[in-house]
């Protein structure tokens, strides 16, 4: 992700990536707060379900300017919590990066679109 801020905005480095990131009101946020990965599958959609009001009230209080999914067997319960927290915006799907090379090049590939239009955005409208 840090590679995609630093294409739009060459002074993103490593050093003030973090600071830069909330800066510009980017939140990562998980679905579930604890880890789910190594549950079976349908205690893992169990917890996923269970933890769709907790990230609608986080959208309700954040009210970011878009959404970006970065798992997709999440993307319905996203978007069960945006519906729940009555929020209207763009939403991004975005392949989970992973350890592969070329796994992390479709990530910066879909996402760099996304952030160059929400940068011009920001500059636009104070």
């Amino acid at each position: 992700m840090r590679d995609t801020f630093h294409l739009i905005d060459p002074t993103i480095l490593d050093a003030n990536f973090l600071s830069e990131f909330r800066a510009r009101g980017c939140y990562l946020i998980d679905l579930c707060p604890d880890p789910v990965d190594q549950l079976a599958p349908n205690l893992r959609r169990a917890a996923c379900a269970a933890n769709e009001g907790m990230l609608a009230h986080t959208i309700s209080q954040l009210q970011p300017r878009a959404v970006a999914t970065v798992v997709r067997s999440i993307e319905g319960n996203v978007a069960r919590s945006l519906s729940l927290a009555n929020w209207h915006g763009p939403i991004f799907h975005l392949p989970y990066p992973g350890r592969w090379c070329h796994h992390k090049a479709e990530f910066i590939r879909a996402l760099e679109p996304q952030l160059k239009s929400l940068h011009r955005t920001a500059i636009v409208q104070p």
